[in-house]
């Protein structure tokens, strides 16, 4: 069995789970789940990443599994990045902060916090965000600069500046609330 059937035959019913991660040479994800074909019965199997660039996984239930080349979590590890700069005063920063916030949480919905990419500092207590008339407001991915430019357009003057651009070639391993970007995913059926 491949990833691709597991991710098939899993749904919400059949009580998925990751029972244990494994972090030596290989990432090494020991998942359960109930039966797709017998009542009473539980499957289990091991699930290796190979490559693996980034991972927030660990044991918990999970109805749903998905390994994709197309998922946001990937821009990080395969799209353009740069700086997202503005050029022209705000009339309310806090207006513009939220608009970058929304665009962000509709996106990321929790997976990435907008504090990796929006360029906020800690001035004493109070965050400081897009103050005066020009500075850097973010850095990142460019489809997400692309998102904050959307949000912001209306408001502000901005200019994408790329930077660099990531190796690549990595694919997303998603659970319900966790995940591992790496570059192949193998999967063993362990028989009880």
């Amino acid at each position: 069995m491949n990833i691709e059937e597991l991710s098939e035959k899993l749904y919400d019913d059949l009580n998925g789970r990751i029972t244990a991660v494994d972090y030596s040479d290989d990432l090494v994800i020991d998942f359960q789940c109930d039966d797709w074909n017998e009542y009473d019965v539980t499957r289990y199997f091991k699930i290796t990443c190979h490559g693996v660039t980034e991972s927030e996984v660990r044991p918990s239930a999970s109805g749903e599994i998905e390994f994709t080349d197309s998922h946001q979590l990937l821009w990080n590890h395969n799209e353009p990045h740069g700086y997202l700069y503005y050029s022209s005063e705000p009339e309310s920063r806090y207006e513009i902060l939220g608009r970058v916030w929304e665009a962000h949480e509709k996106l990321f919905g929790g997976w990435r916090p907008l504090t990796d990419f929006a360029n906020t500092y800690n001035a004493g207590k109070f965050i400081e965000f897009c103050k005066g008339c020009n500075g850097q407001l973010a850095q990142g991915p460019k489809p997400l600069m692309e998102l904050y430019q959307s949000a912001v357009g209306n408001h502000i003057k901005t200019k994408f500046v790329p930077s660099y651009i990531p190796e690549g070639g990595c694919k997303a391993l998603v659970f319900d609330t966790c995940f591992v970007i790496c570059k192949s995913v193998a999967v063993a059926e362990i028989r009880s």
